[in-house]
């Protein structure tokens, strides 16, 4: 049974000429009597989200601030009149919960239990996350993603923005990715962690206190099967190579900036 919940804003009143506020609002999502897995999945297209493990077995979605940035008041005194907020509708079904923010909603903090798996998708503002165990796919266009004591497999990209991981195990059987377009790439990794590393930047270095198995990798030159006897040469920049005598695969990829891998002490 699906079951829907909503997060109306909090009208201000147009006859009022009151200066512009905020506010935050708050919404528990009961847990469900599910053989499904638990995951939480928000599409946002401005601000931050925040994802923090609590004890409980409920999921708790709060909103906070949801405007623009322009000033409340004008240099000779006039005041600015908003129109009530969007809201965020919010939807579980089996476990499966879908958090749909309106356009002007502000940041989001959730907490969830440990065991969930998450899916989050921001066009502008970071996100966040700590302490949970699952399948976690993440993805700001602009905007940074950090993830502390995360464990489980991660997917974690950005356009513009830095990408930092700590993990505390690692599925291993499922590929890790992370990415970005713009931004340093620092990741964490349990000492014992095994697996077969590509490692692709353009515009930065590659640093890591694991021991590295270099692989293959390097020039490619590939014939173009005309009469004419031509050939082309490819240039491929990405490091191969194996850590603790490797595992799944694991990508890091960056245009601008470094790449950190760290083995958590």
């Amino acid at each position: 049974m699906k079951t829907t919940f909503a997060l109306a804003g909090i009208a201000l009143a147009l006859c009022s000429m009151a200066p512009a506020q905020d506010s935050t609002q708050r919404v528990v999502v009961p847990a469900q009597n599910s053989t499904r897995p638990r995951k939480v999945t928000v599409h946002s297209n401005n601000g931050s989200i925040t994802v923090k493990a609590s004890n409980g077995k409920e999921v708790i979605v709060e909103t906070s601030g949801g405007r623009d940035g322009r000033p409340a008041t004008t240099p000779d005194g006039l005041r600015r009149i908003d129109g009530p907020r969007g809201g965020v509708n919010i939807e579980a079904q089996d476990n499966q919960i879908v958090v749909n923010p309106g356009i002007s909603h502000g940041d989001l903090t959730i907490s969830v239990p440990p065991d969930t798996s998450l899916n989050l998708h921001t066009l502008h503002g970071a996100i966040t996350v700590e302490g949970v165990h699952g399948e976690i796919e993440v993805e700001t266009l602009n905007g940074r993603a950090n993830l502390t004591n995360v464990s489980g497999n991660v997917l974690a990209n950005s356009n513009n923005g830095q990408i930092t991981v700590s993990m505390d195990r690692v599925d291993t059987s499922k590929p890790l990715s992370f990415a970005t377009l713009n931004g340093t790439i620092d990741v964490t990794m349990p000492a014992d962690w095994k697996a077969n590393v590509k490692l692709n930047t353009w515009h930065g270095a590659v640093y890591s206190d694991f021991d590295f198995k270099l692989g293959g990798g390097g020039v490619i030159t590939q014939g173009n099967n005309t009469g004419d006897g031509r050939y082309k040469v490819k240039v491929d920049n990405t490091i191969v190579g194996s850590i603790n005598g490797g595992g799944p695969e694991a990508t890091f990829k960056t245009l601008n900036g470094n790449i950190y891998i760290r083995k958590k002490k």
